[in-house]
């Protein structure tokens, strides 16, 4: 039984174990990773641009919103084609911004107009027209 022990605990064992342990964990392993996309418990996705585009498209039903884009010669039709094909950053700055809008109770009524005219003057810049004050 000793000679076992003896055999096992070797010196020169003990090094070339070791030895090789730590050349084995010096080399790096692939990393795989990805963002994986929310699901809720029904097992349906959740997309978070669907989600900021609805905000979006309901901050820009409220009728002073529609008003606003109307007096600088913008449709409907012409700000619905355009949500799509905003970059992922636009979106979240407009969501964000509808986000205030939408949730208007009065509060802030003064802060409210302010976004939604800085709403509508970024709508009008990413449609590439101009805006004029005289």
């Amino acid at each position: 039984m000793s000679d076992k022990r003896h055999w096992i605990l070797n010196t020169w064992i003990c090094w070339t174990v070791l030895l090789a342990f730590c050349c084995l964990s010096l080399y790096p392993s692939d990393g795989y990773a990805a963002l994986v996309q929310s699901r809720l418990a029904d097992g349906s996705a959740v997309s978070e641009r669907q989600a900021q585009i609805e905000t979006v498209r309901k901050a820009l039903e409220l009728e002073v919103v529609s008003q606003r884009l109307a007096d600088y010669g913008l449709s409907a039709k012409e700000i619905s084609a355009k949500l799509p094909t905003l970059s992922d950053e636009q979106l979240h700055q407009l969501a964000g911004m509808s986000k205030d809008v939408a949730a208007g109770d009065g509060v802030g009524l003064v802060v409210g107009v302010l976004l939604v005219v800085i709403l509508v003057i970024v709508i009008v810049m990413l449609m590439g027209k101009r805006v004029v004050i005289k």
